[in-house]
């Protein structure tokens, strides 16, 4: 009976991430959306072998909505393969519902504060990129109609929210948070958020919104509220876009003056004390929960505290020379 017990438990899967899963963990979500994208090329490479040109291959919508879906169909196989080989329960990503109603309300407070707040900021660096000479990705669903602004939510909103914070906040925050603290799991998480993204454009962004994400994550304990916070933000961004397209708008990307950064600029400020408020008067004195204080983490102090793994270093090297190529491709002139 007792031998029933042991092995039981051997083989029960762990509820918790720990510092040595992040490595493995944001290596695989490296390579996953590279795999499904080989994937894709094949098959756009096969439609050109069946008479499509590459103009036509190009301007298919399909090959489009399938390029855009190799990151969230590689996250979602690599998160759960993942597991699979690590005997990781699905608890592990504290993907809890309830929440609160308060918490909740703050999850659509926060996308609000950070869109309106950074987007016109990060729209004046655009600017100055373009006109260094830097070419932004032509890879786009069209948002003729509503059916595509529809499309578009779930493809370019709802997955990535899923899969990207199943990952970067599930695992990887879970993960480095016993090793580095709170806040420095959170901006380690942050920085690999942004630099998988392989985007000398969306860099900042990316990073600023890794810091929300992971802040909204441990405040709340729960996965759920960054994924909510994460779907907004990116929902808001789309119906932005589906708007300016139905009413014809067409961005100006001349640089900004000095009025338009100094306001830019204000923006971000009321974005932070916006943030600081909602930090120091709800989170600090009602409803501060530390990852650190879930009672499934049987852990003991890790005795390496505050040193980044050497795997999760391989990482960022890895991710950092996929951003220099990308952004040396976006520099260098077309193709004749």
């Amino acid at each position: 009976m007792s031998d029933k017990k042991i092995t039981h438990k051997t083989f029960s899967k762990e509820k918790f991430y720990t510092v040595s899963d992040v490595g493995p963990a944001y290596l695989c979500a490296l390579i996953a959306p590279y795999a499904i994208a080989i994937l894709v090329l094949i098959g756009g490479m096969a439609a050109m072998s069946a008479g499509l040109s590459n103009e036509q291959l190009n301007a298919s919508v399909v090959y489009k909505l399938f390029s855009f879906l190799a990151s969230p169909i590689g996250f979602c196989i690599m998160f759960f393969a993942f597991n699979k080989v690590r005997n990781k329960s699905i608890l592990a990503s504290k993907v809890k519902f309830k929440i609160g109603w308060w918490n909740l309300v703050i999850c659509f407070v926060i996308p609000l504060v950070s869109v309106f707040g950074l987007n016109f900021f990060i729209g004046g660096i655009d600017r100055l990129l373009v006109s260094g000479g830097y070419k932004f990705s032509a890879l786009n669903l069209p948002l003729d109609h509503f059916g595509w602004y529809v499309l578009s939510i779930i493809v370019l909103a709802l997955l990535p929210a899923i899969f990207e914070e199943l990952i970067f906040r599930g695992i990887i925050l879970n993960g480095l948070v016993k090793r580095l603290g709170e806040v420095g799991a959170i901006f380690m998480s942050a920085l690999l958020f942004s630099l998988m993204h392989a985007s000398l454009q969306q860099l900042l962004y990316t990073f600023i919104l890794g810091i929300i994400l992971g802040w909204i994550a441990t405040r709340t304990g729960s996965t759920f509220s960054s994924m909510i916070v994460h779907f907004l933000n990116n929902a808001i961004v789309v119906t932005i876009s589906f708007i300016q397209k139905q009413k014809g708008i067409v961005e100006n990307m001349q640089p900004y003056n000095v009025w338009q950064w100094l306001f830019s600029v204000a923006l971000v400020i009321v974005a932070a004390v916006i943030i600081f408020l909602i930090e120091r008067y709800y989170f600090k004195h009602k409803n501060k929960i530390c990852y650190k204080e879930e009672t499934f983490d049987p852990q003991p102090q890790d005795p390496k505290k505050g040193k980044v793994p050497i795997l999760v270093w391989v990482g960022v090297a890895v991710s950092a020379l996929l951003l220099v190529i990308n952004t040396i491709s976006s520099f260098l002139p077309p193709a004749a």
